[in-house]
């Protein structure tokens, strides 16, 4: 019977010195770290640390693969329906079906185990206990981390971390892109992509954490990196609208080594217009004042709505001054909606961020309009980046 050996709170004994401690002493058992809601599990083997799991959704194995484009968000939804009916293990059906080969499996296994315990160092409080000689889950695949590394970039993170809510401290700040960005050529990661595809000029820093597969620290982290480098700016003044800014095919993809030994290096270097799916699409107004109205899609965005300065100027008075914006985006266009008075609709379903399909419907106020796609492709990949 497993008995606990040691507890306390992390504001006293911080996370780097608990796990010394147990390797200290070889310790074989599990640690447990509570903040809140959030739980995490690490477990000991003669003071090696070899398994760890957490409670949180994003720290599972199948958004950590997608995170990591090693799968898309439906193969994912996909081994989950499987889990759920016939059992087995998210990392054995992904194996199974070819998503990724035993040598990659071992190493998201570890790069799993990783980010639930750098998750637990950026932790300002909560409690920890040890419990002797309990055994690891059935379903387990135990793993071997250099508890030294492990260390070393869960400090940095830490360090980075309180640098990121000193330079950002406000979550309630909203940013909007650069309209001319200092940098002939924009060379960004994926993620960075992402995020600065979400920056709209009214999305708060708080919004990007919710609405977007990182988690904070990582959302953190990418705001300043896009920050600091003037891509984006804080808006100062409410009034103010997001303008586009210029995107080129200069601007570049790249797929950075991640920040530890431990996780998987990528080379991979896409041009924007290799990472930007080609798609010519129309809105074709089907009702209201501008009934018959074909609008061409052929910009990166744009913004919809009553005022003069919207792209796209509709005089319905349901539609808000600056209701919803459309973009291009890795998966096709995207409608967002603006925080606007009625909301926006596709197929009679209120949206906030939505991909859109050729036919989708989508109303403002009074106004329908039909999303038509005119052609699309896929994004270009080069060779060299799909054998990657």
């Amino acid at each position: 019977m497993s008995s606990m050996s040691l507890q306390g709170s992390l504001e006293v004994f911080k996370i780097p010195d608990v796990l010394t401690f147990l390797h200290s002493v070889r310790k074989t058992g599990m640690l447990t770290l509570t903040l809140a809601e959030k739980e995490a599990y690490i477990f000991f083997r003669a003071g090696s640390v070899v398994y760890a799991a957490s409670n949180q959704e994003s720290l599972r194995l199948g958004p950590i693969l997608a995170r990591k484009k090693k799968l898309s968000h439906d193969q994912a939804a996909e081994i989950d329906d499987l889990m759920l009916r016939s059992g087995g293990r998210f990392g054995d059906i992904a194996l199974q079906k070819g998503v990724v080969n035993q040598s990659q499996l071992d190493d998201f296994l570890k790069i799993q185990s990783s980010e639930v315990i750098y998750d637990a160092f950026v932790w300002k409080s909560g409690d920890f206990a040890f419990y002797d000689s309990i055994d690891l889950p059935p379903n387990a695949v135990t793993i071997s981390i250099d508890l030294a590394n492990l260390i070393m970039e869960g400090a940095r993170r830490i360090s980075e971390w309180e640098e990121c809510l000193r330079l950002l401290p406000d979550s309630s700040v909203a940013f909007r892109v650069a309209a001319d960005p200092e940098a002939e050529k924009i060379t960004l990661t994926l993620d960075e992509w992402k995020i600065l595809f979400l920056i709209n000029g009214q999305r708060t820093l708080e919004d990007l954490c919710r609405d977007t597969d990182a988690d904070a620290f990582q959302v953190y982290r990418l705001v300043y990196g896009l920050l600091a480098n003037k891509l984006i700016q804080v808006v100062d003044d409410e009034t103010i609208r997001q303008q586009i800014a210029d995107f080129t095919a200069d601007s570049t993809f790249r797929e950075t080594p991640d920040d530890t030994s431990l996780l998987i290096a990528e080379d991979a270097t896409l041009t924007f217009r290799e990472v930007i799916k080609k798609t010519v699409a129309q809105l074709l107004v089907m009702g209201g004042n501008e009934a018959g109205t074909v609008i061409p899609l052929i910009e990166n965005e744009y913004q919809i709505g009553r005022h003069h300065d919207s792209h796209i100027q509709l005089t319905d008075l349901g539609i808000s001054s600056h209701h919803a914006r459309i973009f291009r985006s890795p998966d096709g266009f995207v409608v967002e909606d603006l925080k606007s008075r009625n909301g926006t609709w596709v197929n009679g379903t209120r949206v906030f961020h939505s991909i859109l399909k050729d036919g989708d419907q989508i109303r403002l106020g009074e106004t329908d309009l039909r999303f038509e796609t005119l052609f699309e492709a896929p994004a270009e990949r080069r060779a060299d980046s799909q054998s990657a």
